[in-house]
């Protein structure tokens, strides 16, 4: 069953490259976060192996898998994830990158802002007491220094 395609994209992009950009996005997150099957690993190797090591475009394993991402290119927990994310995944991507969100350059730097926030929604937000142990230690180290 196909979760999302390029397709959906498209009016919004207006170009087949700037559509192809924020399931890009998504797709590398999921292999950075082992979410996607294992055959999806093996039959795209050369790719995966550039994407894990993020040289080349971000989009380039989406684009191997045709535009389209399905339930079978995901595990279990990939599944799970996509459906809870991909409802909402263009209005959070549009909101992230505002006005340029279809001008965006199809690289890491921009990636690593989506998977900032994607990260979050794989395994929800930091507890408030390491929140508030961090800014303790942060505060007192920064007191040392003045």
């Amino acid at each position: 069953m196909r979760l999302a395609s390029v397709d959906s994209y498209l009016p919004d992009a207006g170009d087949l490259s700037q559509a192809c950009i924020p399931l890009g996005f998504f797709t590398a997150f999921c292999l950075q976060h082992q979410l996607l099957s294992p055959d999806v690993e093996q039959m795209h190797r050369d790719t995966v192996v550039r994407c894990r090591l993020q040289e080349g475009p971000v989009s380039a394993l989406f684009v191997a898998l045709g535009a389209e991402l399905e339930e079978r290119h995901l595990s279990p927990a990939g599944q799970a994830f996509a459906r809870r994310v991909l409802p909402t995944y263009a209005d959070c991507y549009c909101e992230l990158f505002g006005e340029d969100s279809w001008q965006l350059k199809d690289n890491w730097e921009n990636y690593q802002c989506m998977a900032t926030v994607l990260v979050r929604d794989l395994y929800g937000q930091p507890s408030k007491s390491v929140t508030s142990w961090l800014d303790i230690v942060l505060k007192k180290f920064v007191g040392i220094w003045r």
